[in-house]
């Protein structure tokens, strides 16, 4: 295992190597932030994706207004509301690229 994990070595076990694309990085967040009952802080979002929280403005107010999303106090972000868990593929899949 540790030979496997062995990042000094070109020849260690990589089972799957993908680049995400930019435009693909809000949704790849989505899909796991929105699975934490406690959501995420949305300085976050800019810390792992790169991009501005701006870049998900739209999405985050419809999926408020569809009642899937509340804003968190402490940390300022974002929780998926009872109804959000309950539809999570559809609160997800708003974050997909247009």
């Amino acid at each position: 295992m540790a030979h496997a994990m062995d990042t000094t070595r070109p020849e260690r076990a990589v089972a799957q190597s993908d680049e995400v694309a930019r435009r693909d990085l809000p949704f790849e967040f989505m899909l796991n932030a929105l699975r934490l009952r406690d959501g995420f802080a949305q300085d976050l979002f800019t810390t792992r994706t790169g991009m501005p929280a701006s870049a998900v403005q739209t999405a985050l107010a419809q999926a408020c207004e569809k009642g899937l999303l509340e804003p968190t106090e402490s940390p300022a972000g974002w929780r998926p509301t009872a109804r959000g868990f309950d539809f999570l593929s559809d609160l997800q899949s708003m974050f997909l690229p247009s």
